[in-house]
């Protein structure tokens, strides 16, 4: 019997895409659902709702999630870094050319904000000196600079190709910020792990599977799958260059956004440690050492 596994994403990574594209969910018996989300607090309303089963995101969330009332933990890392590019909207040639500045956000608080903040501050942008707007998920960002309705934001592949075409201007890459940055996470209810735990077990088989393929195969072959999956070239070369060693999620990576938030004064009270936001010694995790 096929289980169902209905997965929160703003974009589909290129991992899910080999999964699905190779036949390694239909072989583990799982159907995967996408379910496209708009923004972090959607996200985090369908899972704390039973919605969606898991959902792939920034780690970062984890920290204000559960500060607030979310049982929320991380279950695997899906790429080494989330390959960000902080960019211009088009007909804009410089941050100086406004006053202030209007940076597009998911959420103002959490998330990819934060190292966005980081971005503006090392570029000689204090917090004072732009205006954080609420606009939702990457691709509402995207459009919203687009439209003229925001100056500038963080765009993840296949969107910074696509805007560098249409005219934006890339000012940093979080690789340039900070090498250490985890990249997405999987997570789910804590709760929800223990009664799908067969489900989401097989699931990730699939995706182990998925990330052994892509370590494993020559980058024209990759490639070509992806590119059949209507991903970009830059989407790719980020999925073969972040592609994980394990997808066995770590305590460094949430140390790390933890200590970035210390170093921007913008740590959260009642945040548990980062050891506690780690889904440890359950048995869904021998899944990611069956293929190995």
């Amino acid at each position: 019997m096929t289980a169902t596994v209905r997965q929160s994403v703003f974009v589909v990574p290129a991992l899910c895409t080999v999964a699905w594209s190779l036949g390694y969910y239909e072989a583990e018996g799982v159907e995967v659902i996408d379910v496209l989300t708009t923004s972090s607090k959607a996200q985090r309303a369908d899972l704390d709702q039973g919605r969606v089963d898991v959902a792939i995101t920034s780690t970062d969330n984890l920290l204000a999630w559960n500060a607030t009332g979310s049982a929320i933990v991380q279950i695997a890392q899906l790429e080494t870094t989330t390959d960000l590019a902080l960019v211009l909207r088009p007909g804009l040639a410089a941050l100086s050319d406004t006053s202030r500045p209007r940076l597009a956000v998911d959420a103002a608080t959490n998330g990819f904000a934060i190292v966005a903040y980081a971005m503006m501050e090392r570029l000689g942008w204090p917090r004072g000196g732009y205006e954080a707007l609420e606009i939702g998920g990457v691709r509402e960002r995207y459009d919203a600079l687009l439209a003229g309705q925001a100056d500038l934001t963080l765009v993840a592949p296949p969107l910074d190709e696509a805007g560098v075409q249409r005219g934006m201007r890339e000012l940093m890459r979080t690789t340039g910020l900070e090498p250490d940055y985890p990249g997405l996470g999987l997570v789910a209810r804590r709760d929800h792990v223990d009664e799908h735990s067969e489900a989401i077990r097989c699931y990730l088989v699939a995706l182990e599977r998925a990330r052994h393929w892509i370590s494993d195969t020559p980058h024209d072959a990759v490639a070509a799958r992806l590119t059949a999956a209507g991903h970009g070239p830059s989407a790719i070369e980020s999925a073969k260059r972040t592609n994980p060693p394990t997808l066995r999620a770590t305590v460094r990576g949430l140390a790390v956004l933890t200590d970035l938030r210390y170093r921007m004064s913008m740590r959260i009270a009642g945040a548990p440690a980062p050891a506690d936001l780690v889904l440890a010694g359950h048995p869904v995790l021998t899944a990611l050492a069956e293929c190995a």
